[in-house]
């Protein structure tokens, strides 16, 4: 079994694979989602599955939860969709991206794209073999 998370029990959340060897178990970034009480949230934190110790990383530009995400061919990772603040169903897109090249000691950044064209919750997300991201 994994340990208990350092960052609580987060539901409607979405987790990403990341890094596979700074971790005996694995590292994911567990993205945005929703805490005990219902209460929608921005957060992000890259998960040991080893050891359960969440890191926190930039929040997302939203809250969201029940949306959907994925990891870019470019490493990239983008979210789309979902359940945002006051249950409004979300129609926006943010890609999480490295700092430029060359940015020394710079962290990864959250910044919005075009949205997409109809609001969605509890949607699907897939990146095609060109590496454009279909949300279902």
């Amino acid at each position: 079994g994994q340990p208990p998370l350092t960052c609580g029990r987060i539901g409607g959340t979405v987790a990403i694979v990341v890094n596979e060897s700074g971790s005996a178990a694995g590292q994911v970034l567990l993205l945005g989602g929703h805490v005990e009480d219902g209460e929608t949230v921005s957060t992000v934190y890259l998960v040991d599955l080893a050891t359960g110790v969440c890191t926190p990383q930039p929040n997302l530009l939203y809250e969201r939860s029940q949306f959907t995400a994925a990891l870019l061919p470019d490493g990239r990772i983008v979210c789309a969709g979902g359940l945002g603040f006051d249950r409004t169903v979300l129609s926006s897109v943010e890609v999480y991206a490295p700092p430029a090249m060359g940015a020394m000691d710079a962290a990864w950044t959250w910044s919005e794209v075009p949205e997409m064209s109809v609001a969605r919750v509890g949607c699907r997300g897939c990146v095609l073999s060109d590496g454009r991201f279909a949300v279902l």
